[in-house]
């Protein structure tokens, strides 16, 4: 274990050392990000329990305190834990205490722009290889899912959705973090810069 521990700190030192870091050019955005440039955060993730929903709200709510803009939205993408069969009887408490957090945030937080809060909810679905109840491709069938609703062709892979997903229609950008990982003060407002920059942007093949 300790042995584990210096070698990652050691291969972690040397790629600082050898590998010269070139800074992407980015837009200006330190006025806040432009409308047409709608920004979604999300966290794909599970809902396992009252205390990580709990959690999940919270560091939601501090990566929305640390990157506060009008054209920033942030949303859980969330599925129950594999299970035999398709519902259990612990689920629906869980989602309503899920709904209830993300309610309460857009309360909280409310502005004129619509909900800053979101939570797109997928069932289980039947794994015949794995021979369980499941969330359909787990991390990237979420993102797709989400992808296929932002671009209008939803197949109703959400069961349950929380927040006025309407205006979510004009996002043009989606940041996605793992559950553990925080966003920066303004973090965000410099990744959306670094996308829009003509030098970064993707081309199609």
């Amino acid at each position: 274990l300790c042995a584990r521990h210096l070698a990652v700190a050691l291969v972690n030192w040397l790629a600082t050392v050898l590998a010269t870091p070139r800074p992407l050019p980015r837009m200006d955005f330190s006025k806040g990000i432009p409308p047409e440039l709608r920004t979604l955060v999300v966290v794909p993730t599970m809902l396992t329990g009252v205390q990580n929903i709990e959690d999940l709200a919270k560091a939601m709510e501090v990566r929305f305190l640390a990157n506060r803009e009008d054209h920033l939205h942030f949303a859980l993408l969330t599925d129950l834990q594999d299970a035999r069969e398709e519902t259990l009887p612990d689920d629906e408490p869980l989602l309503r205490l899920a709904q209830r957090r993300i309610q309460e945030l857009n309360e909280k937080y409310k502005g004129a722009r619509g909900d800053a809060f979101f939570l797109f909810h997928r069932p289980r679905r039947w794994n015949p290889r794995e021979g369980r109840w499941m969330g359909y491709e787990r991390k990237r069938g979420k993102l797709e899912d989400l992808n296929a609703l932002l671009r209008g062709r939803s197949n109703g892979h959400f069961s349950r959705v929380v927040g006025n997903a309407g205006i979510l229609r004009q996002v043009k950008y989606v940041i996605t973090l793992d559950a553990d990982t925080q966003l920066p003060r303004d973090a965000a407002r410099l990744l959306v810069g670094a996308m829009m920059h003509p030098l970064n942007r993707a081309r199609y093949n």
